[in-house]
């Protein structure tokens, strides 16, 4: 129970940072280099929101490397939660020269990707939006931000804006810290 406090803790002060508080002084890197931040293998201390919208907590892997000769980055996520639920999935991400974004798609581990998302960089942070989905709710669209970013830790939050609804923030949440050389088997 401790342990899922403090996990608990954790988000809520990465969620409750101001965007102002976010923004890093360094200048903004080059837009194919927006995500370079996330190369290496990731411990991750995770957290999804229930129905009730209290925080489950949980811990994950992830592992980010390019592909496509260098073109695109593939992050291989591995995510467990206490009640034993959790996820198995792939996000690609390529620069979109022309639209001047990146193109995301999230491929959960056997099934179709869920294609569509756009990312740009804003305000010393990588905001990812994707495409319009429904649930029992409605129509809604999820809203990813990736701040806190430093060489061996960053955080991510994702919001869900209901067409015509409310937002509820934090609905999945995670703390990304470098894994030491030779960590955890993958």
């Amino acid at each position: 129970m401790k342990t899922a406090l403090k996990t608990i803790g954790l988000f809520a002060a990465a969620v409750l940072i101001s965007a102002s508080a976010m923004a890093d002084d360094s200048p903004t890197p080059s837009p194919t280099d927006q995500y370079d931040f996330m190369l290496g293998d990731w411990d991750l201390d995770a957290a999804t929101m229930l129905p009730d919208r209290s925080l489950m907590p949980g811990t994950g892997v992830m592992n980010v490397y390019t592909i496509h000769d260098g073109q695109t980055l593939q992050a291989d996520i591995r995510a467990e939660f206490e009640n034993g639920s959790g996820f198995i999935g792939s996000t690609m991400r390529t620069y979109d020269i022309a639209n001047e974004n990146w193109a995301l798609s999230w491929v959960p581990a056997g099934m179709q990707t869920n294609a569509g998302g756009v990312a740009v960089w804003q305000d010393g942070l990588m905001v990812e939006t994707w495409p319009v989905r429904e649930d029992p709710r409605g129509e809604y669209r999820d809203i990813l931000r990736l701040f806190d970013i430093s060489e061996d830790r960053f955080s991510v939050s994702m919001d869900r804006q209901y067409v015509n609804g409310p937002l509820i923030e934090g609905i999945w949440q995670y703390v990304a810290t470098r894994q030491a050389e030779g960590g955890a088997d993958n």
